[in-house]
């Protein structure tokens, strides 16, 4: 009795889970990709285009509503091809380029402001350090947002089984 059980124990133990899951997957009008698991968390005005999209062992399924028979596009990783892919992750690095480099110029004439404030002691100057301090602060969180908009492209990617060459 004790090798039946020890062997039913061993089998369910390495026999696969057939766990699912189901998520929803909707574009919002920026073009962000997002991800829920609640169907009531999906704004009123994208839920007539949220995907349902089956989790499981295996590679993931997008079921779009009322869609009867698979066309190219759904076949594709994510329901995109590869320009789509490769342009999205483009896009957003070339903008948080962009950021990166305005911020860079920010800190460089905020040294030299801060440099002129040492010598000449001018409210003018602190006030200009002030500003431009903003506007670094602005700057920061835009490319927060950005590295977090870029992060959910790569995870709906990952979960679309997009290849990693198409991410670059």
């Amino acid at each position: 009795m004790k090798t039946i059980l020890l062997s039913l124990l061993l089998l369910s133990l390495l026999a696969p889970s057939l766990v699912r899951a189901a998520f929803y997957q909707w574009t919002d009008a920026q073009g962000v990709v997002h991800f829920t698991d609640n169907r009531n968390n999906i704004p009123k005005q994208y839920r007539d285009k949220a995907s349902r999209v089956e989790v499981s062992d295996s590679a993931p399924a997008v079921v779009s509503p009322g869609a009867t028979t698979a066309s190219p596009a759904a076949l594709a990783p994510g329901g995109h091809d590869e320009r789509w892919w490769r342009d999205r992750f483009k896009a957003l690095r070339t903008e948080l380029k962009t950021l990166q480099d305005q911020r860079t110029g920010l800190d460089q004439q905020l040294v030299e402001l801060r440099r002129k404030r040492t010598i000449f002691q001018r409210a003018r100057d602190r006030e200009a350090i002030n500003t431009m301090e903003a506007q670094i602060s602005t700057i920061d969180g835009k490319i927060s947002e950005m590295l977090n908009r870029i992060a959910a492209l790569d995870l709906a990617a990952a979960q679309a089984a997009v290849p990693v060459e198409w991410r670059q």
